[in-house]
């Protein structure tokens, strides 16, 4: 090599050298920048998580404490309101409660197989039961003479036959529990609806009590497979035959919570007093009616305007107290729910569903708003399980969604009015009553009419007073109904109908709408001009106390300053897909008639 090939290569390989250690230069100044940058970019949900983390430590006085015995039962049964801890603590383990060493030990709760948090899992065979709660039925028309223990579940199956199944039934003060095998497995839905494998059906299950326990109530019953097996599930037995206190509230700026127990009268000696709409301070009544809500799916949607008006209809109506379930709400909905369950007019319970799909706000709503069938299957838990927890305390049940309202006409101003005036003609159709009394549907449209006078302005914040115009057509008869349920007679309910009854009653009658109808408050299925509207203010001869008492119940949030919610969210509610469709409606119609004229032959 040349002294000058030489060189250049000298030069060269110097260039090489520069611009590599240029290059890791570089990239050592863009790797202390990044470590900078990842430093001052933390997240807010970091932060957030962080500080949580943090605050015990920053705030030792705030530490949670176990709470003693008494208090941790009280916390447990509040988790798991089906198990009955303090049986298990106070009796059953003391005693050591079981048939004998080997044979029917009473269940620990701690070994129980729990299911998607309020339920409980029993397998027999290749039958899996997800157990949600037990009831005790001792009505008059139950064939068995001491009643029995009804059960609420679901089962993987439908239409197909069950195992024999055995009930162990647990006595407080006995010491061995007593074995009876299940008598009956009601299916609460109809095949012909609907039918996926291995989906979860709503079922009723029946244990008959003996006849030589008819002085006492099971207080726990659980399922086995064979009559000695040792239990993996417990259920308490609900009986509850308090009465309900006639909760009123009179609209004041301070007024205070009043309830009216001392002038009550009593219809059954379980049923207890419900305020009239005609005077509903001081009057008593007859009947009194409880109103079931399936289980609230309003996550995003603050509905608490729409709520409360609808709350304080339905105690202008007749309602002594609304009972309620609850998936996922918004959180300004959940105050009125809070502001409801503390003045007694409401009781909430959460609720899962049957299949384990779990409690996550956005997947949930999402699984109830596009699997129809899980979501329909799932609201006769709800249905069914307010009827049977409440039946002792109530007249009738009602079933209805918050858009619905079961509208007195005329001069008729309660439901009570309606039973009344009606009632001639229910002793000539059927002395013993009807298993269900049922009203027409009829839709009120979203459109607003133009106020005529000043007092029709003043309703511009309550929904229901502006919206007054009805679509013209009545619905068919027995499509898209509600009805009051008689507790004396109804077994099992579906959203519309009572499916199967005790002896004794006659088959459901619709009302006429010359008493009553049920107004629905969104648009009707099929499509209409502004022509097929006609004006109804059926609902103004409440107005005066309507606007009185919604007004309390805003003061009695603190919320008088958020009275002005936002119109669309309330809106919204016409617009949710809740509502069945039209040919779910006929399909419905059709198979619940052909059922109930089954069971009518029957019985």
């Amino acid at each position: 090599m040349t002294t000058r090939g030489r060189s250049c290569f000298v030069k060269l390989t110097v260039l090489a050298v520069f611009v590599i250690f240029m290059l890791l230069l570089l990239l050592s100044s863009l790797h202390s920048r990044d470590l900078d940058l990842r430093q001052h970019l933390e997240t807010d949900v970091e932060r957030a998580l962080r500080a949580k983390l943090l605050s015990p430590l920053a705030h030792p006085s705030e530490t949670i404490e176990e709470p003693l015995d008494e208090e941790l039962e009280r916390q447990l049964e509040h988790e798991l309101p089906e198990v009955d801890y303090g049986f298990w603590t106070h009796y059953a383990k003391p005693q050591k409660y079981r048939k004998n060493n080997t044979c029917a030990r009473y269940p620990d709760p701690l070994e129980l197989q729990l299911h998607n948090t309020y339920w409980q899992t029993f397998t027999n065979a290749n039958v899996t039961f997800r157990l949600y709660a037990a009831y005790m039925d001792m009505r008059r028309g139950v064939k068995l003479p001491l009643g029995v223990v009804r059960i609420l579940a679901t089962a993987n199956q439908i239409k197909s036959e069950f195992p024999p199944t055995h009930c162990q039934l647990w006595y407080a003060g006995h010491k061995e529990p007593v074995m009876t095998q299940v008598s009956e497995f009601l299916s609460v839905w109809i095949y012909d609806w609907g039918h996926v494998p291995l989906l979860s059906y709503p079922h009723l299950l029946s244990c008959p009590v003996p006849k030589t326990l008819f002085h006492a109530t099971p207080r726990i019953v659980s399922l086995v497979s064979k009559s000695c097996d040792s239990a993996t599930n417990s259920l308490r037995v609900h009986y509850d035959r308090s009465p309900v206190a006639n909760v009123t509230v009179k609209p004041s700026s301070s007024s205070r919570l009043q309830v009216n127990s001392s002038s009550q009268t009593y219809s059954k000696s379980s049923s207890i007093a419900s305020p009239s709409a005609t005077s509903i301070s001081n009057a008593t009544v007859k009947l009194n009616f409880g109103v079931c809500v399936k289980a609230f799916d309003f996550p995003y949607v603050d509905l608490s305007a729409r709520l409360i008006e609808w709350f304080e209809l339905q105690r202008l109506l007749g309602a002594t107290r609304i009972y309620a379930y609850i998936y996922d709400v918004h959180p300004a909905v959940q105050r009125v729910l809070d502001y409801y369950q503390r003045i007694d007019f409401l009781e909430l319970r959460p609720l899962t569903m049957a299949n384990g799909m779990p409690r996550l706000r956005h997947y949930q709503h999402q699984l109830l708003q596009h699997r129809r069938l899980i979501k329909r299957l799932n609201e006769l838990i709800p249905y069914n399980d307010c009827f049977y927890r409440n039946m002792y305390r109530h007249d009738y049940m009602l079933n209805v969604d918050i858009d619905e309202v079961i509208m007195p006409l005329g001069t008729l101003n309660s439901w009570q009015d309606v039973i009344d005036v009606d009632e001639i003609e229910t002793k000539r159709r059927c002395p013993n009553g009807h298993v269900s009394l049922c009203f027409i549907n009829t839709y009120f449209s979203k459109v607003v009419p133009e106020a005529q006078n000043h007092e029709q302005l003043e309703a511009d914040q309550l929904y229901v007073l502006q919206h007054t115009l009805r679509y013209r057509n009545y619905s068919l008869p027995n499509r898209a109904t509600k009805c009051f349920h008689n507790t004396r007679f109804s077994v099992t309910l579906h959203n519309h109908f009572t499916l199967k009854w005790l002896p004794g009653g006659c088959m459901q009658r619709t009302l006429s709408t010359q008493l009553a109808q049920m107004q629905h408050y969104r648009e009707p299925d099929q499509k209409y001009e502004l022509s097929d509207l006609v004006e109804d203010r059926s609902v103004w001869k409440y107005a005066t106390e309507l606007r009185a008492a919604v007004e309390n119940a805003w003061l009695h949030l603190n919320d008088v300053q958020e009275q002005d919610t936002n119109v669309e969210d309330q809106n919204t509610l016409e617009e949710l897909p809740e509502q069945e469709t039209a040919l779910e409606q006929a399909q419905e119609q059709h198979q619940v008639l052909e059922q109930t004229h089954t069971a009518n032959a029957t019985n």
